[in-house]
């Protein structure tokens, strides 16, 4: 009987644990961001015209960085140290741009399974807004949704 309950107890203790430990919904390494409703891919670029929505090239290329406690930031796979982020520019809707890493809020929470189909972005853990499109914008919503296709490169 005491057994049962030292395994019991163990295996209570096992399972708070996977709880508490945020999971990654997509690997690290290199991607395409694809918008699910236009094929067009989330594009890079400088300042305030980064965060924009295009045809997939190498310019549309990311990666995928994981902190280890479920948040990531997506750096411009260019090598430059920039990640997608808020924009420090106050409009509403928000904007996305890619600025230096750790400047601005970049750290995303990939809401959903990659392999399975499209996954919604979330800034932080979403309660800054969901990634989406307003015409060939990135931009921030609370109405955002399952919509980027991650697509892993390599």
């Amino acid at each position: 009987m005491r057994i049962r309950s030292i395994l019991s107890l163990a295996a209570s203790a096992v399972a708070v644990l996977a709880l508490a430990t945020p999971s990654q919904a997509a690997d690290d390494g290199t991607y395409l961001i694809r918008d699910v409703r236009s094929g067009a891919c989330l594009a890079g670029g400088e300042g305030p015209m980064g965060g924009h929505i295009e045809p997939c090239s190498p310019r549309t290329v990311w990666e995928i960085r994981n902190q280890g406690d479920g948040l990531a930031q997506i750096v411009e796979a260019r090598g430059e140290g920039r990640c997608l982020a808020l924009s420090p520019i106050r409009i509403y809707p928000p904007a996305v741009w890619v600025d230096e890493c750790g400047r601005q809020p970049d750290q995303w929470t990939i809401q959903g399974e990659a392999s399975q189909g499209p996954v919604a972005i979330a800034l932080g853990r979403g309660e800054l807004g969901r990634l989406t499109t307003q015409g060939h914008r990135a931009i921030l919503s609370y109405d955002g949704g399952p919509q980027w296709i991650l697509e892993r490169l390599g």
